[in-house]
């Protein structure tokens, strides 16, 4: 199964804390995500769940492998030269951060429940970092 996630791919990040108070004036820590990863996710669960087949039901019990390619547009300090070799169809790898791990976890949490009952399924994960014109998440999922 191929899926597609239109937007610029991101990481998940670390839970952020800050100190608020209750009713009774009480401080206590909250823990919060930024909102624009949340509405990344919020999105990207969308994307995902219209591109299922109608009478889909997630992977259950059964060993996962999960490929996911994360396209960035080309960076603007990019020379003529480089921006020639993308559009030849030559492979460039993103050398910098966000780092594989967490990119991968924004995508598992994602669909944790759309895809598959539980990311634990994943038993292969192969992902790769990469420029391209149209910046996606491509996902695909195979049972092994």
């Amino acid at each position: 199964m191929k899926i597609v996630v239109e937007g610029i791919p991101m990481a998940k990040q670390s839970a952020r804390f800050r100190i608020a108070k209750n009713k009774t004036g009480k401080d206590f820590i909250m823990s919060y995500q930024k909102k624009e990863l949340k509405d990344n996710e919020t999105n990207s669960r969308f994307d995902i769940k219209h591109q299922l087949p109608k009478d889909f039901v997630p992977y259950a019990n059964i060993p996962l492998q999960l490929e996911l390619t994360f396209v960035y547009p080309p960076l603007k300090s990019w020379t003529k030269a480089k921006m020639k070799q993308l559009e030849n169809g030559e492979v460039i790898y993103k050398t910098t951060k966000p780092d594989n791990d967490n990119l991968q976890k924004n995508i598992a949490d994602i669909l944790n429940g759309l895809v598959y009952t539980d990311d634990a399924l994943v038993s292969i994960s192969v992902v790769k970092k990469i420029y391209g014109f149209t910046p996606r998440t491509e996902i695909v999922i195979k049972t092994l």
